[in-house]
């Protein structure tokens, strides 16, 4: 696939994957216009997600035949559950249509939707010159060789999908529902892993997310044309999402989260404040929490933490609204509120914190690298490192969409969110105070992942603030500006206006530039990058020497992990952090170079089957300070007795495995 023009038969598909299965679902459920747009990709995925988990537990191999069973029995299930249960019923008419501005409003998002796909796919194509590049994060070679290593077994279940990297350990659980969404799309297209990854994020962050923050907008402050259009553009504006997340270790799950946050939050919003605009009924909202939940969690569990920080403040006060009313009504009745409260969060923390994944985030911390308070003003001016340059124009429509959204609309509690989420990014960036760095645990203390939760709240918040903006100066430039009056005239020019705020941002500029910087392979070695030039020529060599069944040793610091997922090819050590290996592994590890002299050493490449070694040399990725000293026999082992030299580009070298303890294989 050599031009981007290329993809759009797999996007296309791409699409279909993420919104066919939910599409189905809203049918059954009696949901239409913008609120169905808007739902079924987070449906889609939650159903995907099981169909990969339920397929090998039944014999069926990961293929499209899978997901059209489990699409057919979710929207069944959805059916009957409408049909027999009163609430449902009679929560599906007013779901049914939206209000009198009727098909406007879905016009008005999808042009917000479209244009955010515009500007995101602009953004990516000039930092990607073809859709066959990857990005050289750190965190790029587990997911590319994770959708591979589905692709190759047809298991794509989120308690196998890591298999790959624990040959001792079986059915742990890793959420897995990026890499079933893109090994898919592998398996309906051929297309390779890479295009698969960057096209299905185009996708995700193009698509899924904008509809999901028009959906939340629209719960927020209604069917307001001229807000809904500009929330669905302003999702590709802001450089700290969907961006920092591609441009910093290519966290795809992550992406995936936080793209199917916006709906959760919604969601839930409709349950606990049903006055919210009659977008939805409580008893529906809780059936598609429901249906949503499986996806969210499996996209990656953070997401539903996410949801949780931005309702703090709405939670909060209901909370204590909740106990207020409990102590008007009697000490007793209040203390007894108290006492479940409690209760209620003993049972949270007993059920989650033994669970070592859960035991496991709060081992992780990012040193602080910026002054406190100037981390705090780069977040809160969308620009968080690696951009410099804040985001002018877009937190001054955050500030007037702060104030209309509590004049206005009465939503003083955004205000609360907009001050709570403000302050994570300095309390990850900015400190080493061990309870800060607590605190943002469920994102592993990550400045990166952290600063990606700020468009949750600052987006909703621009929209609002720009229709403010719109809406006065037609009213005091009638005349001057009687070409908006209509509405179509109005979502027009909002939309422009709003391309050209986001493309005026210096900062989403210099986003570009590092996304470049990532995605580029450099002629020479380079600390930066996973591989050089001359590594990836042999890697896509390797069909001419190896076969898909031979093993292949190597050192994954160096980036030779990577053939796994650009070759096809079974690498003996996958990903770099892979704590887990069996006795021949570490055996090998240490000392592979005595392949040729060690008895020992001899019979474990038989028994893994062993055959070439893939030498990429000493330049190690930045991960660890002396990498060579984790797998010395690997990197002692080019050109040791045993093997022979049958490949070369520049420094990288393939050997065959030809000598075994002093005897020909």
């Amino acid at each position: 696939m050599t031009s981007w023009l290329e993809a759009l038969p797999a996007f296309l598909l791409a699409l279909l994957i993420l919104g066919g299965p939910g599409a189905a679902v809203m049918v059954a459920l009696r949901i239409r216009g913008l609120t169905a747009l808007c739902l079924a990709p987070a449906i889609s995925v939650s159903i995907v997600v099981v169909c990969a988990v339920v397929a090998p537990l039944i014999y069926l191999r990961w293929d499209w035949p899978v997901v059209v069973l489990g699409t057919a029995i979710v929207t069944a299930g959805a059916y009957l559950a409408r049909r027999f249960i009163p609430a449902l019923r009679a929560a599906s008419a007013p779901a049914a249509g939206e209000t009198l501005q009727g098909q406007g409003v879905v016009v008005a998002a999808v042009v917000g939707a479209l244009l955010a796909l515009s500007m995101t796919a602009t953004v990516l194509t000039l930092s990607a010159v073809n859709p066959e590049q990857f990005t050289q994060g750190y965190d790029s070679v587990f997911h590319l060789n994770a959708t591979a290593y589905a692709v190759q077994t047809g298991n794509a279940s989120s308690f196998n999908i890591s298999e790959f990297i624990l040959p001792t350990t079986k059915n742990v659980f890793y959420p897995g529902a990026w890499h079933g969404l893109a090994s898919l799309l592998v398996v309906l297209t051929g297309i390779s892993v890479p295009a698969a990854t960057n096209i299905m994020w185009l996708a995700v962050a193009g698509v899924v997310w904008p509809l999901g923050i028009v959906f939340l907008t629209r719960v927020l402050v209604g069917e307001n044309r001229t807000v809904l259009v500009s929330a669905g553009a302003l999702a590709a504006a802001f450089p700290a999402f969907p961006y920092l997340l591609l441009q910093y270790g290519s966290a795809y799950p992550n992406t995936l989260s936080n793209a199917l946050v916006p709906v959760g939050i919604a969601l839930v919003l409709l349950i606990i404040r049903p006055a919210m605009h009659t977008a939805m009924a409580p008893a529906m909202a809780l059936t598609l929490v429901v249906l949503y939940l499986p996806g969210a969690v499996t996209a990656q569990p953070n997401g539903i933490f996410s949801i949780m920080l931005v309702l703090t403040p709405l939670l909060g006060f209901l909370i204590f609204a909740w106990l207020r009313t409990g102590f008007r009504d009697g000490r007793r009745r209040g203390w007894k509120r108290i006492g479940i409260l409690i209760l209620a969060v003993a049972l949270c923390v007993g059920l989650m914190f033994p669970l070592p994944q859960i035991r496991s985030l709060f081992n992780y911390t990012s040193p602080a690298f910026l002054f406190f308070p100037l981390a705090l003003l780069r977040n809160f001016t969308q620009a968080p490192s690696p951009v410099w340059f804040p985001a002018i124009a877009l937190t001054l429509l955050v500030l007037v969409g702060v104030w209309a959204a509590v004049k206005v609309h009465k939503l003083r509690w955004l205000l609360g969110s907009l001050i709570l989420v403000s302050f994570t990014y300095p309390m990850s960036a900015g400190t080493n105070f061990k309870l800060a760095n607590w605190a943002m645990a469920p994102w592993w203390d990550n400045p990166e992942r952290i600063a990606a939760l700020m468009p949750l709240v600052a987006v909703p918040l621009a929209a609002v603030g720009m229709s403010w903006c719109v809406d006065r100066l037609v009213a005091t430039f009638p005349r001057g500006l009687s070409f908006i009056t209509h509405p179509g005239g109005r979502t027009t020019a909002v939309a422009a206006l709003v391309v050209v705020l986001a493309f005026s941002n210096s900062g989403l500029w210099q986003m570009k530039t590092a996304l470049a910087g990532v995605y580029r392979v450099p002629e020479e070695p380079n600390g930066a990058a996973q591989i050089d030039a001359h590594e990836l020529a042999l890697i896509h060599r390797l069909d001419e020497y190896t076969t898909a069944d031979d093993v292949i040793a190597n050192n994954p610091y160096n980036g030779s992990a990577l053939a796994m997922a650009l070759a096809g090819r079974h690498m003996l050590f996958p990903y770099s952090s892979q704590g887990d290996l069996t006795s021949d592994q570490f055996t090998l590890r240490f000392w592979l170079n005595r392949v040729g002299s060690d008895e020992e050493v001899c019979a474990a490449a038989k028994r893994l089957g062993v055959t070439y070694l893939l030498d990429f040399g000493t330049d190690y990725i930045q991960a660890f300070k002396d990498p060579m000293s984790l797998y010395p026999g690997v990197t002692l082992a080019g050109g040791a007795p045993g093997f022979t030299l049958v490949a070369q580009d520049g420094h990288a070298a393939l050997y065959e495995l030809t000598l075994c303890a002093g005897a020909h294989r």
